[in-house]
């Protein structure tokens, strides 16, 4: 798990479809025959871009019909799969991941790390999965210079 968040990926947007294709093949041998830390997987996983990441994904969702990350769940991978499904969640919808923190901490570690990058999807996910707006909350809890700065990063209006 560490090569996951530790490794360096390239940051351009190019996707190798061909890649993606192969890559999806092996991976879906991995998760039938419950070879999750398998090196290819490993490999896979820490080495390549989030688009090229994506493409894999979408690539075997197509060959097999099912998400790699519920194929990983149908497998029953043990505590390795929930949190290779995690990861790849994240990978796939990084708002949603940022949406779901409730703690003071982990709320501001999310809004100063995605304000330039998806600050709206996270607002909007925010709200679904809480029946309240982000603005709100940092309103509610935050005061002084503080809550200013955790204001204009998620682009609310004082």
């Amino acid at each position: 798990m560490v090569g996951l968040v530790s490794s360096y990926r390239h940051d351009r947007e190019l996707v190798d479809f061909n890649l993606a294709k192969s890559e999806a093949a092996k991976l879906h041998e991995a998760i039938e025959k419950k070879q999750l830390d398998h090196d290819d997987v490993v490999w896979i996983l820490t080495t390549r871009n989030f688009f090229q990441l994506r493409a894999t994904f979408v690539c075997y969702k197509q060959s097999y019909e099912v998400a790699i990350d519920q194929a990983i769940n149908n497998s029953g991978n043990g505590d390795f799969g929930s949190i290779l499904r995690e990861v790849i969640l994240c990978i796939v919808f990084p708002e949603k991941h940022f949406a779901e923190t409730k703690d003071e901490d982990s709320l501001t570690r999310a809004i100063v790390t995605r304000a330039e990058i998806d600050m709206t999807k996270i607002k909007g996910e925010y709200f679904k999965m809480n029946n309240t707006n982000l603005d709100d909350v940092v309103t509610r809890d935050a005061s002084g210079v503080y809550k200013s700065f955790l204001m204009a990063l998620i682009g609310a209006k004082n």
